[in-house]
Formats: structure tokens, sequence, C-alpha cells
């Protein structure tokens, strides 16, 4: 794939110029010609092209004007992309409604790319299948296991609200220019509907942000340090019940444990203030 433009290192630009990585994109995609995708940070096209080949309808959406004005030149008003110039942190979400659902695909900047996940997990329902590119070391932390150095907060935040799979490690060479790290392909499908009953999720994200703020701490000590609206007593009561030792730290704790504390918690009268 030629380059078109050189990418900007302040916007935290790598454009992937790999075949290969491009094709699983779309493969993961599984794009079908009555979609409408959702492109995030659409660079120079080359993703865009493809999208457009596939699906009914792409909104692909760029903050670079260089990137903006080839954008354009190549999909002019009345074809099927609408090239939308916003940051994706302030685009309004809640404007795709009318073309819901819609697939996403983005190759995200290292920088931002956290922060845009949380944004898209807040408005799930607009989006069924996410295709997304992290940083390696970020795409490790939304798939860990319990027990890994990487499993924490970010986890299991994301898996309450999805299902995440790590498709695959990309090398700094499939991009131009490399970043000096790797990267990695993930997949997201947001769930359809909320695991907890509102009331006890809150107890699920207190008891998530509470052990894992000092996370060299066992999970009970990180509580009582904490401060949060959850009896520690009620909790060690909890964990008993499901044979968790009182020594055990949050990043021993399985995500289905997590929630079956909450549950127990929840169920006890703990989580909040009202």
């Amino acid at each position: 794939m030629a380059l078109r433009l050189r990418p900007r290192k302040s916007l935290g630009q790598h454009f992937l110029r790999d075949d290969q990585v491009h094709e699983e994109i779309l493969h993961w995609s599984q794009l079908k010609r009555s979609d409408r995708v959702l492109e995030i940070g659409a660079g120079d096209g080359t993703i865009t092209r493809s999208l457009a080949e596939r699906a009914k309808k792409v909104v692909a959406v760029e903050t670079d004007r260089r990137c903006l004005r080839l954008l354009r030149q190549e999909f002019p008003p009345g074809g099927n992309v609408e090239v939308v110039e916003a940051d994706i942190l302030e685009y309004d979400l809640l404007s795709l409604e009318a073309l819901a659902p819609l697939k996403v695909v983005a190759d995200l900047p290292y920088n931002i790319a956290t922060a845009v996940l949380g944004r898209l997990l807040s408005s799930a329902r607009l989006f069924p299948l996410m295709v997304l590119m992290f940083q390696k070391e970020v795409a490790r932390r939304l798939t860990a296991e319990a027990g890994s150095k990487s499993y924490g907060s970010l986890t299991l935040a994301t898996r309450y609200r999805a299902e995440v799979e790590l498709i695959r490690i990309v090398p700094p060479g499939a991009f131009v220019p490399p970043p000096k790290v790797e990267s990695a392909l993930v997949r997201v499908v947001p769930r359809p509907a909320p695991l907890l009953p509102p009331k006890t999720e809150e107890v699920f994200f207190l008891l998530v942000r509470a052990g894992f703020r000092q996370r060299r701490k066992t999970f009970l000590n990180s509580l009582s340090r904490s401060g949060p609206p959850v009896p520690v007593e009620t909790v060690s009561a909890a964990m008993k019940t499901l044979s968790l030792p009182e020594q055990v730290r949050a990043e021993a704790i399985s995500f289905e444990n997590f929630l079956r504390l909450a549950g127990i918690v929840g169920g006890a009268g703990g989580g909040g203030q009202g």
C-alpha cells in the first residue's frame, strides 16, 4: 500500500501498511452489504476504501485536516462514505442513533485508546461489534486472566461490559512509521444486557476500584484503606462464603468471583448511599 501522507507524530499517527493485517481487520469485522460502519481515525483512507466496498454506509471520523482533504476528494458527498471532522472523544455518538447498529473499526492512537473504548462501551447498544487496534500491553490488560500482572480494574470494567478477544499481535513493521512497541488487534463484542441489576452493579465497580487501588496489599486491606461505602466486615463474610482466603489480593480474584461478591454484598445492603 502506497504512502499518501506523511504521518504526524504529534497526532500519534501510524498508518497501517500490512496487507495481511488489513485483510484480518476486514475478516473479523464480518461485514455484510447491509452493514453500517463507524471508522475512527480514517487517516489517508486505506481501510475506508475497503469498508466502503463492503458496507452500505461508512461514517469516517478524522481530525487531521490533511487527511480530511484527501478523504473528501476520494469520497465526495452523495456516496456511501460520510467524512466527519471530529475528535472522537468529543464527538456526539448519539448522533449516530438513526444509523444504529454500526460496527466499529479503528486503529486507535495509543494515548487515547482506552478513553475511546470507554466511550464506545458507554453507548454499546449502538455498536454490536468492534475491531480495534491497541498497543499490545493495553490489549493484554483488556484480555488478562486473574493472577497475571496485567489483570486489573481495566480488565474487569471492560469484561463486565463486553466479551474481548485478542486476535493477533501486530509487529511495528506493519505501520509507517513503525511505532516503538508492538500492537494488537482486538475484537470487542458488547454484552446485550447488564450482568447485574443497577445497585449490585454499583457494588461491583466499588469493589473493583477499591480492591485495585493498592494492588500490592491484600484485597481487604486495600478496601479498608480506600474508604468506600461498603463495610469491610460484610465483604469479609462474603469472601468466606466463596471460600476466598482473607489474605487474597484483588489480582487473584476472578471476574466471576467479583460478580459473586457484588451479589452477596449488594444483597446484604452494601454499596452506595441511597
